[in-house]
């Protein structure tokens, strides 16, 4: 691989201390000069403080936002672009030309897989599409009350990070949370092993590597304990998924429920890294390393089967401690 300088630009760093923390090693380990920077609307956002560049931004709702990213792109002279929420996703991906013509690969998916899976509705039809299980979806209209089979679950309809969903036991609680919940859909109850899967697409759009994260325990809609299992029924549907995925690209996290009678029913698709995806990469499945690889044109080859099973993650509070907030530059629009 020949060795070159490749800048690095995070949208919304928040949190994500622990993988930034891996690409900050992974430049290292392939000895790759360059420098990670990172936007966010607040300079207390953790993340920023790991970087070896950090700046304000304005919101993703302004109209100057992708305009901002752009002209951070040009002066910092950004290789690669990577999201980080799903609250920026389809803009960063219409503006994927943009980007290209300055000289940034933003590896964010295709605007038409991000608007299906930012619609539960139109999740549910490219699943079925796909002849992949998914819970079935219900019409949420007041004829319909008095023939649904308890329990159920509702969500918003674009709802993310697990907030606002509930165990619909009865008619009762199904008339309190529809006026709780915005934009509420009801979902076939079921029950058993939550996995996420870490799916990793080249710039091609071909999945190469999934790995299973069983969910032992979430909080605040991420997951704090998981284990790395290689369920073979999990396995084997995630995959028949991850190849029939257009547009996909960089790494996608995809939620299933293995039920004990072997069912694995998809729920959900988010084109983005994951909260716990650090458990992946401990486990050897070294994303940040083959897209940069990808990147400098060395394909890494057949990475399937290149982390360990068994790994767990139980995660605990961290804390960066500063005396001060550094002086953080303010994104020029």
């Amino acid at each position: 691989m020949v060795q070159k300088s490749l800048n690095i630009l995070f949208t919304s760093a928040g949190r994500r201390v622990a993988l930034i923390r891996h690409f900050k090693k992974t430049l290292s380990s392939l000895n790759i000069d360059g420098h990670l920077l990172g936007v966010d609307v607040s300079a207390d956002a953790p993340a920023l403080h790991e970087l070896d560049d950090a700046r304000l931004i304005c919101r993703i709702d302004d109209p100057r936002y992708i305009e901002s990213l752009i002209e951070l792109c040009i002066s910092e002279k950004v290789d690669m672009l990577f999201p980080l929420i799903d609250t920026d996703l389809m803009k960063l991906s219409l503006a994927r030309p943009e980007f290209a013509r300055v000289g940034t690969n933003a590896v964010v998916c295709d605007p038409e897989l991000i608007e299906a899976t930012a619609n539960k509705y139109k999740t549910y039809d490219l699943f079925k599409r796909f002849g992949i299980d998914t819970p079935t979806v219900f019409e949420l209209t007041e004829r319909c009350e008095d023939s649904y089979r308890y329990p159920l679950f509702m969500k918003p309809l674009d709802g993310s990070a697990s907030k606002s969903i509930f165990k619909i036991n009865s008619r009762k609680e199904l008339f309190f949370f529809r006026e709780y919940v915005e934009r509420p859909i009801l979902q076939e109850y079921i029950s058993g092993r939550e996995f996420t899967l870490d799916m990793l697409f080249d710039f091609d759009g071909a999945v190469r590597c999934i790995v299973p994260r069983r969910r032992i325990e979430v909080r605040a809609g991420e997951v704090s304990k998981s284990v790395i299992d290689l369920d073979p029924a999990v396995m084997d549907a995630g995959w028949r998924l991850g190849e029939k995925l257009r547009g996909a690209r960089g790494v996608v996290n995809v939620q299933c429920i293995r039920t004990a009678e072997g069912r694995v029913s998809f729920i959900e698709i988010n084109p983005r890294f994951g909260g716990g995806t650090p458990l992946s990469l401990y486990a050897g499945a070294d994303f940040p390393r083959w897209l940069l690889q990808m990147a400098l044109g060395d394909d890494p080859g057949d990475i399937r089967s290149a982390f360990t099973p068994g790994v767990y993650m139980l995660r605990f509070d961290d804390a960066v401690f500063l005396p001060d907030l550094p002086a953080l530059k303010k994104v020029q629009s």
